[in-house]
């Protein structure tokens, strides 16, 4: 805890006494705490916290930010700064026992008084053996209706447990596996955020199969069960799906053994990991091989992955990677980057990295675990080898270019040409954009010649 930081918890802690308030520190807060790990969300409880909240706020003149407004189980967040807050949640229950009870899992179900915790003392309230739990690297559910209470608490199991690196107690899996059609009543976001969340641990796909044999998978990806029943051996098997997932995160783990440029290892880090791996586990979904150009329908016409996105409420943003992700994927599979081989076809290879550009990466990397999963070791390399040729070119040949600006634009060809708005407009400027940035065009004389050729054909 910094110097500020125990600034504030005086602070606070002078507030309560004041008033008379006993005020815990709980939750993850206190599993962090035991376990040396940074929080940057301080998690309390207490009776009557909207004072408190708004109180401490106006003492430390920070912004009080209502979370949870739902009667008897308000939220209210004072931002301290960017990356550090301190959350306010009513009490449930007339003691901090009945509290914790009421929690999720017995690593989550501890508490330390404020006064305690400032002073330095481990007074831990532990009424279900947390602290045990924790030196066992255990997730073990807190005794009670609590999946049932809010289902998406069985998401957030496997969660805990690929985030720690700990092991799902048998008893709670069995509990999931009982009660994991009740994910459908949690709200569509919730359990899309909690995915994302899971998927983002570096390791999860041990836990990944056992969300899978106790059914939660299948429930939060329903699109799983028909890809139970392709025949083995093709590309959209399930099975098949599971060995790419595994090998991708052997890849996203050490990405340097791909040999790619190092500029590569920013764009699948973080939370683009994540959507990755749900990438993976969706490219079975459509079969439809993708467009040569870019269709001029809408994403959910054409892909049951965006259905399924859709449907868990996930943004647009991680709607267009992932849908963009596979189909570059099923691309560079279905040509085998061909364009790539010597003797490269600059112009295939431009327009597939146009077609892509900030998912290409993504993609390719997709296709090189589908590949190995697929392909003998030496078809394998040679696929390899094309997807350090395509990523080599978008890193030093086509982003760079990027940051010149064009030589021809739309209103040059009304001004120079007299045209008027139309398709054409389109085929000028793209083979004037291809030229430029493969080095073919390099003045804006030789611009306006390929524009007149192109003119004088049509």
């Amino acid at each position: 805890m910094t110097e500020l930081q125990n600034k504030y918890f005086n602070t606070l802690l002078e507030q309560a006494d004041k008033t008379g308030t006993q005020l815990f520190l709980v939750g993850g807060t206190v599993r962090d705490h035991i376990l040396g790990a940074e929080c940057a969300d301080v998690d309390f409880t207490a009776k009557n916290v909207r004072a408190i909240a708004r109180e401490f706020a106006k003492e430390t003149q920070s912004t009080c930010v209502p979370l949870d407004k739902t009667p008897g189980r308000e939220t209210f967040r004072v931002v301290i700064d960017n990356n550090f807050n301190f959350d306010f949640t009513e009490m449930q229950g007339n003691c901090i026992e009945e509290d914790l009870s009421q929690r999720d899992f017995t690593i989550n179900a501890m508490a330390v008084p404020l006064k305690d915790f400032t002073a330095g003392t481990t007074n831990i309230v532990d009424p279900h053996d947390g602290k045990s739990d924790l030196k066992d690297k255990i997730v073990r559910v807190v005794p009670g209706p609590i999946f049932t209470a809010d289902p998406l608490r069985m998401l957030r199991a496997f969660r805990f447990a690929a985030t720690l690196k700990f092991a799902i107690e048998p008893e709670t899996l069995k509990k999931i596996a009982t009660t994991s059609a009740r994910i459908s009543e949690t709200a569509p976001e919730r359990i899309y955020y909690e995915l994302i969340l899971f998927l983002n641990a570096p390791r999860v796909f041990d836990f990944l199969n056992q969300m899978d044999q106790t059914g939660l998978l299948e429930c939060i990806l329903p699109a799983v069960a028909a890809l139970r029943q392709t025949p083995a051996g093709q590309s959209n098997d399930w099975t098949l799906c599971l060995e790419a997932f595994k090998t991708l995160e052997d890849y996203l783990s050490s990405p340097e053994s791909l040999s790619l440029v190092k500029e590569a290892e920013a764009i699948i880090a973080g939370r683009k990991s994540a959507l990755l791996k749900l990438s993976c586990l969706l490219q079975g979904l459509d079969t439809r091989p993708p467009e040569s150009k870019p269709s001029t329908q809408s994403a959910s016409e054409e892909s049951n992955t965006v259905s399924l996105l859709k449907s868990l409420r996930a943004s647009n943003a991680d709607i267009h990677f992932v849908f963009q992700t596979i189909q570059c994927q099923k691309e560079a599979i279905t040509t085998r980057l061909n364009f790539a081989e010597e003797p490269i076809n600059k112009s295939g290879l431009y327009q597939f990295v146009k077609k892509y550009d900030a998912e290409l990466i993504p993609g390719l990397l997709l296709a090189c675990v589908v590949s190995a999963s697929l392909s003998e070791d030496q078809e394998t390399e040679n696929f390899l080898e094309a997807t350090r040729r395509v990523s080599d070119f978008y890193f030093h040949r086509y982003l760079p270019s990027m940051k010149s600006d064009a030589l021809l634009s739309g209103n040059d060809l009304i001004r120079q040409f007299q045209l008027s708005p139309s398709p054409l407009f389109r085929v000028i400027l793209d083979r004037v954009e291809e030229g430029r940035v493969l080095g073919t065009i390099t003045t804006r004389i030789e611009a306006e010649q390929v524009a007149r050729n192109i003119i004088n054909a049509q």
